[in-house]
């Protein structure tokens, strides 16, 4: 007996789903189909393409959203260590309790090494340089407005980027809801043709699935010639 298995991949869902589809709007009052009919099946075929285009969509603006938080950290990493070596000369070259008010944490003047200490560090960096504008040095624009500018940059990228994911999460679930029930859909119409066709019955055909009272052996090749070769070998013409 023939078995009708769902396809795995959800585009040969899709595409099952359509042959489903079309075989109901030619034969669903004749052979009876009441549970499982065309409306049904492409309402539920409909809303999983939907979910799976948006889902797609939000998954493929992700490596822009990176890219632009990657480029905001980077900047923010080049002001950070600049911001740390044009006051040295005055503040020193270790950290003491002079360093306090830039806001360079961990008692360290190294660059931290997470995103949001350095973030968070542009923040203490802007109003440092605006009560100390002596320490800002204009030429290589270490200056409380390009702290702010940085801060701003890098805060609205890492917030883009982590709803980006929320909205990454949010649709796959409900891809994942909706292709869940087209496959309820599609086996509840193979099931139900179960109990309306027999298994020779060829309109099995016209939904896409095979009659379960077939066969997936390959049709009986006729007028073989066998040919003694080389000792094991058989040629067949």
């Amino acid at each position: 007996m023939a078995a009708n298995a769902l396809p795995s991949g959800i585009d040969a869902l899709f595409t099952l789903a359509e042959d489903m589809a079309d075989g109901c709007h030619t034969y669903e009052v004749a052979i009876g189909i009441l549970q499982n009919t065309e409306a049904r099946i492409r309402a539920d075929l409909v809303a999983a393409q939907t979910a799976q285009t948006s889902f797609l969509t939000a998954k493929g603006a992700k490596p822009g959203f990176t890219t632009a938080r990657q480029v905001a950290d980077s900047n923010a990493q080049a002001l950070i260590g600049l911001s740390r070596d044009v006051p040295a000369p005055s503040l020193g070259g270790q950290w003491s309790a002079a360093w306090e008010a830039t806001g360079f944490p961990n008692q360290s003047l190294a660059v931290p090494s997470r995103s949001e200490e350095r973030q968070a560090l542009l923040a203490s960096l802007q109003p440092y340089f605006t009560a100390n504008p002596a320490k800002e040095n204009a030429p290589l624009n270490v200056t409380a407005a390009r702290a702010g500018t940085l801060f701003t940059a890098l805060s609205d990228a890492r917030s883009a980027a982590n709803a980006n994911l929320t909205d990454i999460g949010q649709k796959k679930a409900l891809r994942d809801t909706t292709e869940t029930r087209l496959r309820r859909r599609t086996r509840g119409l193979s099931d139900e043709l179960g109990q309306l066709l027999e298994d020779d019955d060829p309109r099995w055909e016209a939904f896409g699935l095979v009659r379960p009272g077939g066969t997936d052996l390959p049709d009986r090749v006729e007028h073989l010639v066998l040919t003694a070769s080389v000792p094991g070998t058989v040629l067949v013409d």
